[in-house]
């Protein structure tokens, strides 16, 4: 596909009357603030494979992005309508009310829970029609709510919503270093409590063992993983691409569009 046809395919997908959305997921506990590129990059990822086919194109861009473990979603600025959104999108707005960022679904829409907080929600959004970003935050930090980066589009009329990594170090991203350094199935849980800031004496009390035996395994774990410290290691994993949860088997219909 050309660039005109991986153009044209996103824009087919953004004007669509009818959200084109992912089934949700569920959310982990721990975010952070979302990555903001500085600036935005000609479109390229659409240009071979597809012919004139922007349906194949579209569904591939689904697919791509529900791998990410950043929610992603396109809201139309002045009427909120939610256009697209991927699987971990999806999961924050339709996460715990108690533990959110301060964004909701209704009809279609995107709202903040709190009436308090609409203005802010709008502003950020009007700004971006003067290619403003902004940093949306609808809720005290010790609420537990994370940031929302808001920015602009090229094609006028829309804004990009990025929401906060799901995890400092997710669950899938991991594993999957686990297994290619070649770490152990203990070591690989040993890794995970790490990761999640659970100190060598509440890891072996979780796992029933002796603080000798994690601290054994945290060396193996060093010297496999060729990190200096426990800090330089959780260093390497929390830098590491962001992976979603694994959509197989929750996606079946995932190169389908799900409508809400």
């Amino acid at each position: 596909m050309n660039a005109l046809h991986g153009t044209q395919a996103l824009q087919a997908a953004i004007q669509s009357p009818v959200p084109w959305l992912a089934h949700p997921l569920p959310r982990p506990e721990r975010r952070t603030t979302p990555p903001i590129a500085r600036q935005s990059a000609p479109l390229h990822a659409m240009q071979t494979g597809f012919g004139s086919d922007p349906a194949r194109g579209l569904n591939l861009l689904q697919a791509v992005l529900n791998q990410v473990d950043y929610g992603l979603a396109v809201v139309a600025t002045d009427s909120h309508e939610l256009l697209f959104a991927n699987a971990p999108a999806l999961a924050a707005l339709q996460g715990d009310p108690a533990n959110s960022n301060g964004l909701c679904l209704a009809n279609g829409k995107l709202l903040a829970r709190n009436l308090a907080d609409a203005s802010q929600l709008n502003l950020a959004l009007q700004r971006t029609k003067v290619g403003q970003r902004a940093l949306l935050q609808l809720a005290p930090d010790d609420a537990g709510a994370s940031a929302i980066a808001v920015m602009p589009l090229s094609m006028p009329g829309y804004a990009l919503l990025a929401f906060a990594k799901q995890q400092l170090c997710d669950t899938t991203t991991v594993t999957l270093f686990a297994k290619e350094r070649g770490l152990t199935s203990a070591e690989g849980q040993v890794l995970a409590q790490v990761c999640k800031g659970l100190r060598p004496h509440e890891i072996a009390t979780r796992h029933g063992v002796q603080v000798s035996t994690v601290r054994t395994q945290l060396r193996a774990i060093r010297q496999k993983t060729a990190s200096d410290s426990v800090r330089d290691l959780v260093q390497k994993v929390s830098v590491l691409p962001p992976l979603a949860l694994n959509l197989n088997g929750l996606l079946g219909g995932m190169m389908a569009p799900h409508y809400l």
